[in-house]
């Protein structure tokens, strides 16, 4: 007789765990939440059906939702497009503008710090000819100007640089080297995935051609972003990566995520309103960390003057990372960013910055949001100290 036996796990998360990584993902408000929610039920129409008051209703959400995220990085509504978030969007910007531009020439300038988003992409078309110019940074993951303006040739086609580091926080000058790329009349994309809500973002007072973004890093949904695409000094052309329909210009096909993009448009505007209240909270936040973890020797992997408050890279002598992990059940953390926190390599980030092996195993990440309470913060640093007992050796090299 055959014995057939069922194993289910549960993946329910423990309401005692205290989430620190928010520049991985972060929870939907309430107040975006309750914008969304009617768009699965009552007004649920395709807001490509130009025929009938369903179709009329979510084409005007969807409107709506493209005013809010212009005014909110301050451009032109017809320069913005909805995606799945910002891997399509750079996924896109990329392959459009070095196929669009391939008659000046072939060569593209990335920093080593960039997301696997755009490095993987770049490595994609560099093994069918690309030329490309990886960008060293300095201990603190700042690019230096003039290696960026040397870098710079009559056949580069496309500039990528983000804004905001996903590891490190750390932020680039992105308005002085776009002016730089302006001047010679090259693309210039910028991954805003970590920017938007953590610092202004006015595309008025840049050369930018090609931001992308995701929702769920500013507290709306996963699944949909935005692209914004400039149109005018210097005008920027793409073409679509997905093709079927005549949706967003053209340059997008397929039937809009309502309910996202209004909760995308909820968040961008929220994330907006509580930007100065908010970065004056995590700068507080960040801090108490910083002195509680300065006791263990820490030093930290960051710009001293130019880091976002929302992201703190720590590195522990001695202390391996991923022991320490083990040791901290109730806290999630990173160590590194999401989307190669699996894999056994050093981080290539803060190999860049000249932080050696050894040193990049013995750090992780704390990312932030401004809701942490003063209660969490005391219970983060308790757990932090009963696992860092320097005479518990699991947790050491």
């Amino acid at each position: 007789m055959k014995v057939i036996v069922f194993i289910t796990f549960d993946y329910r998360v423990n309401t005692k765990n205290i989430y620190l990584d928010y520049a991985a993902s972060t929870p939907v408000s309430e107040k975006v939440l309750e914008k969304m929610l009617p768009f699965f039920t009552n007004h649920f129409g395709n807001s490509s059906s130009a025929t009938h008051q369903h179709g009329w209703y979510a084409n005007g959400a969807i409107k709506r939702a493209r005013k809010q995220v212009a005014k909110a990085i301050n451009c032109e509504e017809s320069e913005i497009i909805f995606t799945s978030g910002a891997t399509e969007g750079i996924n896109q910007a990329i392959r459009a503008i070095y196929q669009l531009y391939h008659k000046k020439g072939n060569h593209i300038v990335v920093s080593k710090t960039e997301h696997k988003a755009v490095l993987d992409t770049v490595l994609e078309l560099e093994k069918k000819g690309a030329d490309v110019t990886y960008l060293d940074v300095n201990s603190e993951g700042l690019i230096n100007l003039s290696d960026f303006v040397n870098a710079l040739k009559n056949t580069t086609v496309l500039v990528a640089i983000m804004w905001v580091n996903n590891e490190t926080g750390v932020i680039q000058n992105v308005k002085e080297l776009s002016e730089k790329a302006y001047e010679k009349n090259i693309p210039f994309l910028c991954d805003g995935t970590q920017a938007i809500g953590k610092l202004p973002v006015n595309m008025q007072d840049n050369k930018i051609g090609v931001l992308p973004i995701s929702a769920h890093k500013f507290h709306g949904p996963k699944g949909v972003g935005a692209l914004y695409i400039r149109r005018k000094k210097p005008r920027i052309t793409i073409a679509p990566l997905i093709t079927g329909g005549g949706q967003e210009n053209k340059l997008r096909a397929g039937t809009l995520n309502t309910p996202g993009i209004v909760g995308l448009g909820e968040a961008i505007e929220l994330a907006i309103y509580e930007l100065e209240e908010n970065t004056k909270r995590l700068e507080i936040i960040k801090n108490e960390f910083k002195d509680f973890f300065l006791t263990y020797n820490a030093t930290f992997n960051e710009s001293k003057k130019y880091t976002s408050n929302h992201i703190l890279n720590i590195t522990l002598p001695g202390i391996k990372a991923n022991n320490l992990l083990k040791k901290t059940r109730h806290l999630s953390y990173s160590l590194g960013s999401a989307c190669t926190s699996e894999t056994l390599d050093p981080s290539a980030v803060l190999t860049a910055m000249g932080i050696t092996k050894e040193s990049c195993f013995c750090s992780f990440r704390l990312s932030f949001s401004a809701e942490i309470t003063i209660a969490e913060i005391e219970r983060v640093k308790n757990i932090f100290a009963d696992a860092l007992n320097f005479d518990d050796e699991t947790v050491k090299i």
